[in-house]
């Protein structure tokens, strides 16, 4: 049995989510995580909860006399259904690796983002080291498999782990299996040396 995951959102990055206000992108890894987190799952019930009793107990809005036509109107001229929607384990699985580095690879992740962010799994190999770097936005990551040692902890498959700009960090792979990751970065990211930002420009992170 996978063990359940330690390490999870904060109760106000769940909140985001819940309401969906989370950043685009963002969103996906946080649902990455929830999907396989217990915890998590009941947490984002109860805040959707409480945001449905909030609205029911708000005031009711007048409606103006056209709203009715207005409403129909727009059925009537609607598109067509789209096309169901992929699942997450679809959406990672349709992703293509790079290799940018031997035991590296990167992929990008097709889901909505803001133009100058990031969505995108990494896999690294045992023995291999990540490029030390600090954010120009916020950072998001799911270990999806293997585990990660980020400043001495260690993020094992399903955990969650959030950094902010000013962070700067230099995460290495744990134990013996390639670790894999799905990230939500604000921006690029900022390696601290020559060897790092050639590989971050060639993996387009």
């Amino acid at each position: 049995m996978t063990p359940a995951p330690v390490h999870h959102p904060s109760t106000e990055t769940l909140a985001a989510y819940a309401a969906g206000t989370l950043r685009a992108g963002f969103d996906f890894v946080i649902a990455a995580h929830v999907r396989g987190c217990a915890q998590c799952r009941g947490e984002v019930a109860r805040l959707e909860g409480v945001g449905g009793a909030l609205l029911a107990e708000a005031d009711a809005a007048a409606m103006s006399e056209e709203a009715l036509m207005q409403a129909l109107a727009r059925i009537e001229t609607a598109a067509p259904p789209a096309a169901p929607a992929r699942t997450i384990e679809q959406i990672i699985a349709a992703a293509k690796k790079r290799w940018v580095a031997p035991g590296v690879w990167t992929a990008r992740i097709d889901t909505p983002h803001a133009k100058d962010d990031r969505v995108y799994l990494l896999g690294v190999a045992p023995g291999v080291q990540t490029a030390k770097h600090t954010h120009s936005g916020a950072e998001f990551t799911v270990v999806l498999q293997g585990a990660l040692n980020d400043g001495g902890v260690v993020y094992r498959a399903g955990d969650f782990c959030e950094r902010d700009p000013d962070d700067t960090h230099h995460p290495k792979v744990e134990g013996a299996e390639t670790c894999v990751c799905l990230f939500a970065t604000q921006g690029r990211l900022v390696p601290s040396g020559v060897i790092g930002r050639i590989a971050f420009a060639l993996a387009d992170v």
